[in-house]
């Protein structure tokens, strides 16, 4: 993975976020969003949440989902990168909100 600066790791979480809550919105998702201590928290009024947080020290990206939580590397020109399949956020995201809402969802996340 790319080594970022934490200035840069923080401005790349804090960009990544806000894509994810503008295309959230964009859907018409009905989901409930909060930031808390960096981590941007997703959750249906009814049950299951997802957190997308930020690991300065590893300079990763966090995506805890009710099943698993996944790490994702930040690579220029890609955006981040999970560290196991090499699926972009955008993808892991996409798959993990159409299981949790019961619907596919195709958020337009614009990572690079």
């Amino acid at each position: 993975m790319h080594e970022l600066t934490e200035q840069d790791f923080h401005r790349q979480v804090d960009r990544i976020q806000d894509l994810i809550e503008h295309a959230v919105d964009a859907q018409g998702l009905e989901l409930e969003m909060d930031h808390v201590e960096g981590s941007l928290i997703l959750r249906r009024e009814d049950g299951p949440r997802l957190v997308i947080g930020r690991q300065p020290a590893s300079r990763e990206l966090w995506l805890a989902a009710p099943t698993a939580t996944l790490h994702f590397g930040y690579r220029p020109g890609q955006g981040w990168v999970h560290d196991g399949d090499e699926e972009t956020l955008g993808e892991v995201l996409d798959r993990v909100l159409g299981d949790l809402l019961g619907d596919e969802v195709e958020l337009d996340l614009e990572e690079a």
